[in-house]
This record gives C-alpha cells, structure tokens and sequence, in this order.
C-alpha cells in the first residue's frame, strides 16, 4: 500500500492542496485533519481559489470524494474557483461514472479537471487587466 501523503501551498495566489498515495479509511484521521488544514487555510486568504492535485494519488475511496465535494461547495459558496488536477484515467473515469467531472468541464454542476497543476493555475487565474 502506498503511504498517503499531503502538502498544501500557495501558487499564483491560488491555494493548492497536493495528495499521494493511497486515500482510504486506513488514513481518515489524517485526511479528515487535512480537510480541516484546507478550509483553516482557504479562512486566512481572500482569494477563494483551490486547487486539488491528485497527480501522485493511486486511489482514492468514498470518503475522500466526499471531502472533494465539500471542499468544492465551500469555495464555491465564496464565489471562488475549485479545480482538480492530475487525475489518473482510471480515477478520472471513476469521477465520470459518479458524474461527478464530465468531459466538458465547464457544464453546470461538473468539478473542473486540468491535466497538469500550471493549466489549473493558468485556468483558475483571472485574466490581467
């Protein structure tokens, strides 16, 4: 079993949370202490935008995508901007068949899902004026 790990960080003004690992009930205090860190985190900063990197993340099991989810809401009711990053094919179809991430990630009630961490940076960054 690969260990599970968390880094959080700010980039770009963004707060980026950054998971490995394998993510299930054996880590739930851990993870349940990072959620925790996150919205602490996102409390400090006006700028309500989160990225969730799952780039080193092999799996990931109910619970985490429940936290996803309440992460998602929670910026969201800040008028932030939430986006994954670094799915795996198979946790991106996982997100897919939850449909919960659709392949047009700009569609009403999908979470938006970026390849890389600079393209969730790039796309979650307001445009210079």
């Amino acid at each position: 079993m690969e260990e599970y790990k968390f880094e959080i960080s700010e980039q770009a003004g963004c707060l980026v949370a950054a998971f490995s690992g394998q993510i299930s009930t054996h880590c739930y205090a851990e993870f349940r202490d990072d959620y925790n860190e996150i919205r602490r985190r996102l409390s400090l900063t006006d700028s309500q935008r989160l990225i969730m990197d799952l780039t080193e993340t092999t799996f990931f099991g109910s619970l985490f995508i429940g936290m996803i989810l309440k992460l998602s809401v929670a910026v969201g009711n800040q008028n932030g901007k939430f986006a994954l990053c670094g799915l795996s094919d198979q946790l991106k179809e996982l997100m897919k068949k939850l449909m919960l991430l659709e392949r047009n990630s700009d569609a009403a009630g999908y979470l938006k899902h970026y390849a890389t961490r600079g393209e969730a940076l790039q796309g979650l960054t307001p445009p210079q004026t």
